[in-house]
């Protein structure tokens, strides 16, 4: 499964319902080109005393043909971060203490596998990629 616009919009959906109480609203979407970060979670801060997140973006890498459940563990964690900023618990979307207990009760609930870093080695890359450009890559 390479993520796209379309199918990242129902795997959101999917785990909103399933893992959200459908809490999150929609975010916009975004496509990264990238064999290092396979997702990213992004939002614009309001002023000072304006805690509300502003325009949040879920991206993921295109790199990679995903299996079913790695694309769902990475959409899960990038909502886990939205997730975090939108309760207020933690607004710079870092992988502390609410991230990682939030990550471990969906894991153990959902059989999920959602960790801070993964080991990119195991997936496959999309059709197209090249190979040597990746393994170059992986040495700088």
């Amino acid at each position: 499964m390479i993520a796209d616009l379309y199918n990242m919009s129902l795997l959101f959906d999917k785990c909103n319902l399933l893992y959200f109480g459908e809490e999150l609203l929609p975010p916009q979407f975004g496509l990264l080109h990238s064999y290092r970060t396979l997702g990213y979670f992004h939002y614009n801060k309001g002023g000072w005393f304006d805690k509300n997140v502003y325009d949040p973006i879920i991206s993921i890498t295109d790199y990679y043909d995903f299996t079913p459940k790695q694309f769902e563990n990475i959409m899960v964690h990038e909502m886990i971060h939205y997730y975090l900023a939108y309760t207020g618990d933690d607004r710079q979307c870092r992988h502390g203490k609410s991230f990682m207990r939030m990550a471990e009760k969906l894991n153990k609930a959902h059989h999920l596998n959602i960790a801070k870093t993964t080991d990119v080695s195991k997936y496959k890359l999309s059709e197209g990629t090249s190979y040597l450009l990746y393994w170059l890559c992986t040495l700088i």
